[in-house]
């Protein structure tokens, strides 16, 4: 549900804790919330005709909040919050699509765990399976990483990166920024390479990379060879390449004398 726009008694309410005080501005207090009320003891019931007015409390809000009220990455540090009180095991799964988020600081939580305990507030486990049973038909739970981070070019300052697109767009290279982003990928134990829900395959020319939305039946068509800082293209038997002038990648003859075709995974963590 959405965080700030529902009705609840009062004395529940307050009984609930309210809203967790660590959460930033906005991002994840819709999760917390929602959690919070089916695991402790409540239950969450759509009004269709409801009205509710929404009022922002920062003057002059243009939809983003001004850097003085909130360090970096917010949302996400309120996603990793609210994964580490209220998601137990299954928290690997967010990790495994977030990996990035893995050492974010995201404050102390042992509060809200004492709460937990103190209220018998049910598992997670629990909530998949009679609440929210119906997800992981439409959302499968993601296979695990093999390895994740910036893909950068051997021994240069070039990394690929998906510029933005999505659903068909070509990847490229471009200075390495160290930030994640357009240039923070995934490879699977499915053999997925992945940005979020996208996934990197070979354009309709049989070479040029693309990058285009999957689910995880689709794109198993990747190796990584960490050792050799080689990408192998499992169908086509090809190499991952790519040219640093014009700042393409590409699928090529694999060989292990071509510098091009060589790369590196490195972390990169959230701050």
């Amino acid at each position: 549900m959405a965080g700030g726009l529902f009705a609840i008694e009062r004395e529940f309410f307050f009984e609930l804790g309210l809203y967790d005080p660590g959460l930033q501005i906005w991002g994840g207090e819709n999760f917390e919330i929602s959690y919070k009320i089916w695991q402790c003891g409540g239950k969450l019931l759509f009004v269709p005709c409801s009205r509710v007015g929404h009022i922002y409390r920062l003057e002059g809000w243009q939809g983003n909040p001004p850097p003085i009220y909130v360090g970096s990455s917010p949302t996400l540090k309120n996603y990793v919050r609210v994964v580490e009180v209220w998601w137990d095991e299954y928290k690997d799964y967010f990790y495994a699509s977030r990996p990035e988020s893995k050492a974010l600081a995201y404050g102390d939580i042992s509060e809200l765990k004492k709460f937990r305990e103190d209220h018998n507030c049910k598992s997670f486990k629990w909530f998949m399976e009679e609440i929210a049973y119906d997800i992981t038909s439409h959302y499968p739970l993601p296979p695990k990483n093999v390895d994740w981070g910036e893909i950068r070019g051997f021994e240069t300052i070039y990394c690929i990166d998906s510029m933005g697109r999505t659903n068909g767009g070509f990847v490229e290279l471009g200075p390495c920024h160290r930030m994640g982003g357009n240039q923070l990928f995934r490879i699977n134990e499915a053999n997925q390479l992945m940005q979020y829900d996208q996934c990197l395959t070979k354009g309709p020319d049989g070479s040029k990379i693309m990058i285009t939305h999957c689910n995880l039946n689709e794109f198993k068509e990747w190796q990584y060879f960490k050792s050799l800082h080689r990408f192998t293209h499992i169908p086509s038997g090809k190499c991952l390449d790519r040219s640093d002038v014009l700042h393409q990648v590409f699928l090529a003859s694999c060989d292990s004398s071509k510098m091009t075709q060589k790369w590196e995974m490195n972390n990169i963590h959230s701050i």
